[in-house]
């Protein structure tokens, strides 16, 4: 059996819970797998924290809770910072926008560090770095795999089908860049 806990954190705003979902969508509808979706938030109205779970398997989900993710993806100090009040660290990766999450106390662990909300900004709206952030996850662990993640974002955002497959690709590139360095 293969089993992914994947841990998204961040800010209130940033997409965190949209970006569980897309995963688990194109998991379960594009690629067969099952998943689960687990999501939290603090209780301000703006800005506080944000969290979304994703547990997926080949084979069915017997514990959808993750007590220590295999991947961490992190687009805010708030949310290194929690999760790693929760966690420690994650067992394999930790993905984080390197914008906007200072990783100097995280040690002995892989990291990839992409400026997912620098790239939204670029393309003219803040709102898509965790499509970036997406296109990113796929290109560096391969679990899901680009098309899926394309196919389900463009059910989602079909009138901002060009600027998320913009986003989410160079997500992708940024990750090539980062792992050849």
């Amino acid at each position: 059996m293969v089993r992914w806990n994947i841990s998204l954190f961040g800010s209130g705003g940033q997409g965190i819970i949209r970006g569980g979902q897309i995963l688990g969508e194109a998991a379960v509808l594009e690629e067969g797998k099952d998943a689960v979706l687990t999501i939290a938030y603090g209780p301000e109205q703006v800005g506080g924290w944000s969290r979304a779970d994703v547990v997926m398997s080949d084979e069915p989900i017997d514990f959808p809770l993750i007590t220590k993710p295999d991947i961490l993806i992190v687009m805010s100090q708030e949310g290194l910072d929690r999760s790693w009040k929760e966690y420690r660290e994650p067992k394999k990766l930790l993905i984080y926008d390197s914008e906007l999450v200072n990783v100097s106390r995280v040690k002995e662990i892989k990291m990839v560090g992409i400026p997912a909300t620098k790239i939204a900004e670029q393309l003219g709206i803040r709102i898509v770095a965790n499509i970036v952030m997406l296109g990113a996850f796929s290109e560096i662990t391969g679990i899901v795999k680009r098309e899926s993640l394309l196919k389900v974002i463009g059910r989602k955002f079909p009138k901002a089908l060009e600027l998320n497959e913009r986003a989410f690709m160079e997500g992708v590139r940024h990750a090539k860049e980062s792992m050849t360095i």
